[in-house]
């Protein structure tokens, strides 16, 4: 029976997406011009966490506090998505439950779609906040 990161894998590998795995041992791959890794959960593996990182550079008190205003919009706002702050950047994900034998045909565009449409809804907004 595959795992489900060796069911993630596949679905890369059948949809023509080059993909590396780094030293946490995640899958790091490129959809739509974008980064994108699916965590590998060592405890969990009925958990989908797909992050999206660095969509925003923060550069100012100012600024992060806009970033905070959007982010908490986006997550009252959208299905799946949530947005994150670390000490510079912003980062989107998108986590789910899956059970034993999902079929990721179902929703992995989707999900990877929710995060591409998030980066550029934060942007605009962001944008709007600085013009």
């Amino acid at each position: 029976m595959e795992t489900n990161l060796e069911l993630y894998e596949n679905w890369l590998k059948n949809n023509g997406l080059i993909y590396d795995f780094d030293n946490d041992g995640d899958l790091h791959f490129k959809y739509q011009m974008c980064n994108f890794y699916i965590l590998n959960p060592k405890t969990d593996s009925q958990f989908l966490h797909i992050i999206l990182p660095n969509i925003w550079n923060i550069e100012s008190h100012e600024e992060r506090i806009n970033a905070l205003e959007v982010a908490n919009k986006l997550n009252m706002g959208r299905k799946a998505l949530k947005a994150f702050l670390t000490d510079s950047n912003v980062f989107l994900s998108v986590e789910m439950f899956i059970d034993n034998t999902p079929d990721i045909e179902d929703f992995m565009e989707r999900l990877l779609d929710i995060l591409i449409e998030g980066r550029q809804i934060f942007a605009q907004e962001m944008h709007q906040k600085q013009g």
